[in-house]
C-alpha cells in the first residue's frame, strides 16, 4: 500500500484532491481491514485522509479523522513526540476554520510547546508554529501577544528561510499589518 499512498501524494501534487481522496480512502479501508481500527499503523492514513478532506474544505469530516490520528500517534510514540506536535497543528487549522477557537489554541500551543521542546526555540518549524498560533491570537483580538509571536516567528524564519519563501512573506505582511 505505499506505492497507493504515494500515488495519491502524487495527485495531490497535481491538484487532483478528490482522485488522492478516493485513493487515501481505498489505502485506509484496507489497513483498517488488515490492522483494525485502532492500530498506530493507519495512523498515517489517517492523517493524509484527513488534510485532502481539511484541503477541499470538508472540514467536518477531517476534524474526528484528525482527533484519531493524534490519539494514535500518542498511543504509538507519546505525547511529547515531534510527529504529534505535527498532527495537533494540522487539527489545529481545522479547528480554526470550523470557529472553535479555544480548541484551536489549545492545539496551537500544545503543537509549539512539543516542538520547542524537541528542536529548541529556533528551528523554523516553530518559527511556523508560532506564526499560526499568532494567526489565532490576532483573530482573537488579542493583538499585543499576537504582535509578539509574529516578531518571534518572523525572527526565526529570516534566519532559515530565503526571503521569497512562503511562510517568512506572510509572517512578515501579518507583523506589518498588526503595526498600523
Amino acid at each position: 500500500m505505499p506505492d497507493l499512498s504515494e500515488q495519491a501524494i502524487a495527485l495531490v501534487q497535481q491538484g487532483d484532491l478528490e482522485g488522492a481522496r478516493a485513493l487515501f480512502q481505498f489505502v485506509l479501508d484496507q489497513r483498517m481491514a488488515v490492522y483494525g481500527p485502532d492500530d498506530p499503523a493507519i495512523a498515517t492514513d489517517l492523517a493524509n485522509l484527513g488534510n485532502v478532506l481539511a484541503e477541499q474544505r470538508d472540514l467536518t469530516a477531517a476534524r474526528p479523522l484528525l482527533e484519531r490520528t493524534v490519539a494514535l500517534r500518542e498511543q504509538q510514540y507519546g505525547p511529547d513526540h515531534p510527529d504529534v506536535a505535527v498532527d495537533l497543528g494540522n487539527l489545529a487549522l481545522v479547528l480554526e476554520a470550523l470557529g472553535q477557537l479555544c480548541q484551536a489554541r489549545q492545539a496551537y500551543e500544545r503543537s509549539l510547546s512539543v516542538q520547542m521542546a524537541a528542536f529548541g526555540d529556533d528551528h523554523p518549524t516553530v518559527g511556523i508554529a508560532l506564526a499560526n498560533l499568532a494567526s489565532l491570537l490576532r483573530r482573537q483580538g488579542e493583538l499585543e501577544r499576537a504582535r509578539t509571536a509574529f516578531e518571534q516567528a518572523e525572527h526565526i524564519l529570516s534566519k532559515h528561510l530565503a526571503p521569497d519563501h512562503p511562510a517568512l512573506r506572510s509572517t512578515a505582511a501579518a507583523l506589518r499589518a498588526l503595526q498600523y
